[in-house]
């Protein structure tokens, strides 16, 4: 064989053993985290309200986890307690509020210890729920790292304009 050959199938060797998906970190299943439906769109503005439990969860507890505040015309934002991928403060795995839950039967040690470790990102989806014609819901920005999630809802009619609407929103990560 001639030399350039072989160095050609060592460069092309090691270049394909580096793009390998076991170089890469290994692959993290999505988690459901936060889904919302906002089931109250004209409540007053800057008043934080609890949706609906039975078509909310929060991976660390469904009640009162999450909650929905209008900002304006067709403008909300979404909060989920403790799913924001940062180190929960004063939230650990020998915690009360984790011994508490535990002692109900939930894995919150794992669920703690896992959320604590994410750190930023994920996945968010936004609809516009009910019989309403053309009207939608988009995401206008959100955020993780920190200890909770948060996202920025704007709402709009037909025509584009803000507009007051129901919504789900779903967090994964």
């Amino acid at each position: 064989m001639s030399r350039r050959f072989v160095i050609a199938l060592t460069v092309v060797g090691a270049m394909v053993a580096l793009a390998h998906p076991a170089a890469a970190d290994p692959p993290r299943g999505s988690a459901v985290l936060c889904y919302v439906w906002a089931n109250d769109p004209s409540t007053a503005i800057g008043a934080p309200y609890t949706p609906s439990p039975t078509y909310s969860y929060n991976i660390l507890g469904r009640d009162a986890a999450n909650t929905v505040t209008r900002t304006g015309t067709g403008r909300y934002t979404v909060t989920c307690k403790g799913v924001g991928g940062g180190a929960l403060p004063g939230v650990s795995a020998t915690s009360e509020v984790a011994d508490a839950k535990a002692a109900a039967g939930e894995e919150v040690e794992e669920k703690i210890d896992k959320l604590n470790s994410w750190g930023s990102g994920g996945h968010v989806q936004v609809s516009a729920y009910g019989l309403e014609d053309a009207d939608y819901c988009k995401v206008g920005g959100w955020g993780t790292g920190g200890s909770d999630f948060f996202v920025n809802v704007g709402c709009y009619d037909h025509a584009g304009n803000p507009s007051d609407q129901r919504f789900d929103m779903l967090f994964v990560w």
